[in-house]
């Protein structure tokens, strides 16, 4: 009998992908935050662009990499799952 590393896959990347929502959800919020309101002058303008630009790789890994890595999760448990029904005589 196959182990099932496939449904096993899909229900951790469910996960993954619930939690970074979460932090895409958390990042709209402190931005909401981040403004001229909030905070004015030289060194809010240079917290400012650091924060940009931490939000910014945030954001990128969360979009390809973050895919590429649950698609090679994906893939491997395809293989093993295959492996493993063929290694049991399934």
């Amino acid at each position: 009998m196959a182990i099932p590393y496939v449904q096993e896959c899909n229900e951790a990347m469910s996960q993954v992908y619930t939690a970074a929502g979460n932090i895409r959800d958390a990042i709209d919020a402190i931005m909401e935050f981040a403004n001229e309101d909030t905070w004015q002058g030289g060194k809010a303008d240079d917290w400012m662009t650091d924060l940009e630009g931490f939000v910014g790789d945030a954001r990128t890994s969360l979009g390809d990499p973050l895919d590429d890595a649950v698609q090679e999760c994906r893939d491997n448990a395809q293989e093993w799952q295959a492996e493993s029904a063929s290694a049991g005589g399934g």
